[in-house]
């Protein structure tokens, strides 16, 4: 397939995929608590607020990754001759 010529196309579509799969994570995530804190008086539970679901902590950091992955792939390819 021409898409996946050679391996700079392969690592472009590749961090799109990546990019995708980050914006996935973030979109997919339970919403956040706001910083109210909730005890129960005879209850062993104690709601502690600030904590982050894992989604929103690993979602942006793989957005970044593809974004970059691709964004490097696309300026080789751009730098490249044309034939």
């Amino acid at each position: 397939m021409r898409l996946f010529r050679t391996r700079t196309h392969v690592a472009l579509w590749l961090g799109i995929v990546v990019a995708a799969v980050g914006v996935v994570l973030v979109l997919a995530a339970p919403p956040s608590s706001s910083g109210w804190f909730v005890t129960a008086p005879e209850s062993d539970f104690s709601y502690v607020a600030g904590v982050r679901p894992w989604q929103l902590v690993v979602g942006p950091a793989v957005v970044l990754l593809g974004a970059v992955v691709a964004a490097f792939a696309a300026g080789r390819l751009s730098a490249q001759r044309r034939h």
